[in-house]
């Protein structure tokens, strides 16, 4: 996951690194930057989640090796399920919020005809009960890379708390339906060039 944080504008975002220096009287877009990242959840046991943080803590990137799924399955499900709930602990100065623009979600998938995928992605701002909701769906036959491009509306995003530090929750999910062809073949969602999920994030801010 790659994020990066950006002003909203009536063309596109702009760079946090282009705002211009806080006067006293305005909140400093340089102190918006990110703390600590953590996962936990069936998508991601001990050692198959990491991160980097970039150097300036305005970006970041997570990989799910383990979030995946595959078909036959050991258990003989029809349908199957896992997730990954990652928590991003951001530094928001007084004045500021900040809430999701953009989201990409990058893959692999290869699912028999009759196999369905889903991709679902939750975010919300801890204490904050209104949050966003994306998913896709992929249907076999299916044999390819893909990358899922959205984008919330300004007027609907949710945003975090005013003024504040917040933790930004990421809940990332996959299932994968067989009940059309319970003896095909599927794999869904690992990345054929490195063996990670990858999901990219841009976060917007606003005055508050």
């Amino acid at each position: 996951m790659l994020a990066s944080f950006a002003a909203p504008s009536s063309d596109e975002p702009q760079p946090l690194a282009d705002a211009p220096e806080a006067t006293a009287s305005e909140p400093d877009l340089n102190e918006v930057y990110i703390e600590e990242i953590k996962g936990v959840g069936p998508g991601c046991p001990a050692g198959t989640f990491d991160y980097t943080i970039a150097e300036d803590k305005k970006s970041f990137i997570i990989g799910f090796f383990e979030l995946r799924l595959e078909n036959p399955n050991p258990a003989g499900k029809k349908i199957q399920y896992t997730n990954c709930l990652a928590t991003v602990k951001l530094h928001v100065p007084g004045g500021l919020q900040v809430s999701v623009a953009t989201v990409n979600s990058r893959g692999y998938a290869f699912l028999d005809p009759g196999i369905r995928g889903r991709q679902t992605s939750k975010y919300f701002f801890a204490g904050v009960p209104v949050g966003n909701k994306l998913h896709t769906e992929l249907s076999g036959p299916f044999d390819d890379d893909y990358d899922f491009a959205d984008a919330i509306p300004f007027g609907s995003a949710a945003w975090s708390p005013c003024g504040d530090s917040a933790i930004f929750a990421i809940d990332s999910s996959l299932q994968l339906n067989a009940i059309a062809n319970p003896n095909g073949v599927a794999l869904f969602n690992l990345n054929s060039i490195d063996g990670r999920f990858e999901m990219v994030y841009q976060l917007q801010w606003q005055k508050c």
